[in-house]
């Protein structure tokens, strides 16, 4: 079975949509944060929600639902309440953000004796840790063949013994220098992990978020450098 494996889409339904037509899967596992920062809240779930998608609860996601605190990085954290008081939570009827509350917040999936579990952030902390490459090559596998995670917006795999890491990283606004939407691949019966990345009109996407933060320039400007450059500035 060949499993598209992806995450933080934030509301960019554009660059979910590349990923749809690009890959070749059967089955799609969202590892989280489907709202916040672009211009399609409702829209984006939509479509992941009738892809029929088992779906992780991320940290923004959790924020529109509940109004917690998605306790995103510092350069981030104004970005992420502005785009929810202006677009998510506008554009998310209460049905919808019902539904999007009640996603998992850990899978653990046996693919005929393949062990998989998947978390947004990390094992001990479903929501908020980030996990950076070189800390994954530490983290308990507590009996898993593969563990997935999300959150950092940047793609890796780190297989060390009996380790094996896999981040897709994010379809919707990569942070690793690449700006081109991102997503992996795996294959249950060969157990390999393939990453791909897939060009959208970036610039359509800009158009439909200004208009919507016509108040808020410097949360615009913030995020379209990001969006443009797959980087912080």
């Amino acid at each position: 079975m060949k499993v598209l494996l992806i995450s933080d889409i934030h509301s960019n339904l554009l660059a979910l949509e590349s990923v749809l037509n690009h890959a070749s899967y059967d089955e799609i596992l969202f590892l989280g944060d489907v709202v916040d920062y672009g211009p399609s809240p409702f829209d984006t779930w939509v479509v992941l929600r009738y892809s029929k998608a088992k779906r992780l609860l991320g940290n923004h996601d959790a924020a529109a639902a509940f109004g917690t605190d998605c306790r995103s990085s510092k350069p981030m954290h104004n970005a992420s309440i502005v785009t929810r008081r202006l677009i998510t939570l506008p554009d998310m009827p209460e049905s919808a953000l019902e539904i999007l509350g009640k996603a998992d917040r850990k899978l653990e999936i046996d693919y005929d004796g393949f062990r998989v579990k998947a978390v947004h952030g990390a094992p001990d902390d479903a929501l908020y840790r980030y996990v950076t490459k070189e800390e994954a090559a530490h983290l308990d596998m507590n009996g898993a063949d593969l563990l997935l995670l999300g959150h950092t917006h940047v793609a890796y795999e780190v297989k060390n013994g009996k380790t094996w890491v896999v981040n897709p990283g994010s379809v919707g606004m990569p942070k690793d220098g690449d700006p081109r939407a991102s997503y992996a691949v795996l294959d249950t019966e060969m157990r390999t992990v393939a990453f791909e990345r897939v060009s959208y009109d970036i610039e359509e996407t800009l158009v439909a978020l200004k208009d919507l933060l016509k108040t808020e320039q410097a949360t615009y400007e913030l995020l379209s450098g990001i969006l443009r450059t797959g980087a912080m500035a």
